[in-house]
């Protein structure tokens, strides 16, 4: 009885602050059920444990000592939306009332607030000749443009990009983290060294091994766009354990040179040094920031760029797609998946996870669409509670965080793994960028349709740069035609210099009818607390490739 008199209570009190709206639909558990299930792709974990941060939950003790990349605009919203509120009975929402508009310039600002380029060191639209080519492997790329957009407070994706110093070629990721942006973070800012280590010949490794014994460590990589620092305490965890990995690249038996390996072992042996750290760390000062990355987790997606060599390693459900021209002729698009999604609508996936348990367990191991009714991802960093047996669990988590966040049907771990998925393709000169991305962008747009953004992108830009006429003699009539086209582009003049913005702008704001302002700033006004149920963080890399450098690229290169 007084629990149905608490019901009740809770419910006229949500309908005392729905009072003035238009209209109040109350609808019964099973369609609270089907809204989720419509919104599915928007909650990494099925419902709330005490891991999962609320949009307003802001760490009691930050891994980094400096400000992260991402920077929140400071713009104020004052207006109301559509109202969700979920009691324990019902699934109330009120229909939108009239609201202010922000301005074009101000949706810009917002848009624009995070957006960076890549400093690569080619030569962009440099005359390549054969005599050039071999000695400027990591020529291929031309420019990279990144932005972020945050729907979760604090973001919880991760981009990073950075130059290996001591082998060719440059490394870029995109990471989504869940419940809680801690994983995502430590895993964006240590991965790369750990590929970076790995692609050392042997010697040189151990010269620069022996160097950090005598000296300042010798960085590995340079790092873009991310001025953030560990806290010393964890720096100096994170340093023992790259050393450690690094002495055991040494020790091992060198075996034919693989870049699918060198991928794989980095992820895995980054996922392992995660819960190894935790468990030998449990008397730190750092204890709480080490179980905070364990118990949150990210999936990685990450690009390694040499001359026109790509390789993608992917775990998780963020993707990137190879912006091709078609070579009929016809002057179109196409758009060429190199990564698959590690979820429920991949069946090859859902099969191998099955494969892995009992077939008593079965009913148990993908439940309601995600990993033990819980989690999304099938592959993941971090998310230690899917990866350690019971008797850890009880140890190293109950303490922690109570009885409540054992999962219950967790009989055989790990379910969870970071195994990444590696995929190759060699770049020709009709590839013309890649573009990768969290799910924030893959959930409100196709691939085909992002690849055709950028395309009509890159013929719009043409417009905002100097007429550049070829070195050999040209024609009037060739000159005559590039003019043509100069002024065709015109009308695909973007509003952005920025490609990843462009396809936010569009994310956000496109319709049948083109670009929709009303529809874009409704979006970037949404109040903090339902945010979340409209869009997800929108995390992008696009990386143009130098087409002048890929026409004349060696084949033995």
């Amino acid at each position: 009885m007084a629990k149905a008199l608490c019901t009740l209570y809770q419910d006229v009190k949500v309908l005392s602050r729905l009072a003035e709206c238009e209209a109040v639909v109350c609808c019964g558990v099973k369609q609270q059920q089907q809204q989720k299930q419509q919104h599915r792709s928007y909650y990494y974990y099925s419902r709330p444990h005490h891991f999962t941060r609320s949009p307003s939950h802001t760490p009691t003790r930050s891994l980094l000592t400096s400000r992260s990349s991402y920077r929140s605009p400071s713009h104020t919203t004052t207006s109301t939306t559509r109202t969700i509120v979920t009691t324990t009975s019902r699934f109330y929402c009120s229909f939108p009332r009239p609201r202010p508009k922000i301005s074009p310039q101000e949706v810009s600002r917002i848009l624009r607030h995070n957006e960076t380029i890549v400093p690569v060191s080619g030569a962009g639209s440099r005359n390549w000749t054969l005599d050039e080519v071999i000695p400027a492997a990591t020529y291929s790329i031309e420019s990279v443009d990144s932005n972020q957009l945050a729907s979760n407070y604090p973001i919880e994706d991760k981009l990073a990009a950075a130059r290996c110093l001591h082998t060719t070629g440059y490394l870029f990721g995109v990471f989504d983290g869940h419940g809680g942006p801690e994983c995502s973070q430590v895993v964006a800012k240590r991965l790369f060294n750990y590929v970076a280590a790995a692609l050392l010949p042997r010697a040189q490794l151990r010269r620069l091994v022996e160097e950090w014994h005598t000296t300042c460590p010798t960085p590995l990589i340079q790092v873009y766009n991310d001025p953030s620092l560990f806290v010393s305490e964890l720096q100096k965890i994170y340093d023992e354990s790259l050393f450690r990995y690094c002495n055991k690249l040494i020790e091992s038996i060198a075996a034919d040179f693989s870049m699918e390996e060198v991928l794989i072992n980095a992820f895995t042996q980054l996922d392992e040094d995660l819960a190894r750290e935790v468990l030998e760390n449990q008397h730190s000062d750092v204890l709480e920031s080490l179980m905070k990355v364990a118990l949150s987790g990210a999936v990685a997606c990450v690009a390694h760029v040499d001359g026109p060599h790509l390789h993608m390693a992917n775990a998780g459900d963020c993707g990137a797609v190879l912006g091709s021209q078609k070579q009929d002729g016809g002057g179109g698009w196409q758009a060429i998946r190199l990564t698959s999604d590690h979820c429920w609508e991949n069946h090859a996936e859902v099969e191998r996870v099955l494969s892995e348990h009992p077939h008593s367990e079965a009913d148990y191991v993908v439940r309601d669409q995600r990993l033990l009714g819980l989690l999304m991802p099938f592959r993941a960093f971090g998310d230690f509670r899917f990866k350690w047996d019971r008797q850890t669990q009880i140890k190293i988590i109950q303490q922690y965080g109570g009885q409540d966040v054992i999962i219950p049907h967790c009989l055989t771990p790990p379910y969870l793994t970071a195994l990444p998925e590696v995929t190759y393709h060699r770049l020709g000169p009709h590839d013309r960028f890649l573009l990768m991305g969290s799910d924030g962008l893959w959930e409100v747009m196709s691939a085909l349709d992002a690849v055709s953004l950028v395309g009509e992108y890159m013929s719009g830009r043409q417009t905002l740069q100097p007429v550049h006429f070829p070195r050999q003699a040209v024609t009037l009539r060739e000159i005559t035609q590039l003019l043509e086209q100069r002024q065709k582009g015109l009308a695909l003049k973007p509003v952005d210099t920025n490609a990843s913005t462009h396809l936010i702008r569009h994310a956000l704001g496109g319709s049948d009818a083109g670009l929709d302002h009303s529809r874009l700033s409704h979006s970037l006004t949404l109040p903090l607390e339902v945010r979340r149920y409209f869009r997800d963080d929108i995390s992008i890399h696009v990386i143009f490739f130098d087409q002048n450098f890929l026409r004349v690229c060696p084949i033995e290169i």
